[in-house]
């Protein structure tokens, strides 16, 4: 039985996780996948700490079993489980934002990053990756839709020039 006013003791398992989280932030998936693997199933759904560290590292476990995996549809659940929990991240829509990337679903990736810009505006992470991935230019002919073949061919023009 615990008491109330004692220090709040942190659990080995969650140092393996906090290491898992730093190393996919590291890109380096695989092995942050071995160390979530071998962890989350440690972790207790009826002990609330625990259901606090599965929630909010599912993203990051979801974001290396799109990148090891590809395994996408498992993923972006994962990202959702740690996004009804804390919505407030940013750091779990930029996870989204990565799996949809990874399996070529632009405008959901975009989508996730500005709804993360509008939590935390400043958010390097999220910048990096919009730069990295650039933005659409605007249509040649701004009065004729994106899609017009005139817009199209004048777009891929302008692209061939710059």
């Amino acid at each position: 039985m615990t008491d109330a006013g004692a220090p709040y003791q942190k659990k080995p398992a969650y140092d393996q996780i906090d290491k898992a989280v730093e190393l996919t932030r590291q890109r380096r998936y695989a092995e942050a996948l071995a160390i979530f693997e071998k962890i989350l199933p440690q972790l207790s759904s009826h002990d609330v700490s625990d259901k606090r560290v599965l929630t909010g590292s599912s993203s990051f476990y979801g974001l290396c079993v799109a990148m090891v995996r590809r395994h996408y549809a498992e993923a972006v659940q994962y990202c959702n489980l740690s996004l009804k929990s804390q919505f407030m991240d940013p750091d779990h829509r930029t996870n989204l934002a990565l799996v949809y990337l990874e399996r070529s679903d632009r405008a959901s990736a975009i989508e996730n990053l500005h709804a993360g810009l509008r939590i935390q505006p400043n958010n390097p992470r999220i910048h990096e990756i919009l730069n990295d991935i650039g933005t659409r230019r605007p249509p040649v002919l701004g009065f004729l839709s994106r899609n017009n073949p005139l817009n199209v061919w004048l777009g891929r023009r302008r692209t061939h020039k710059s």
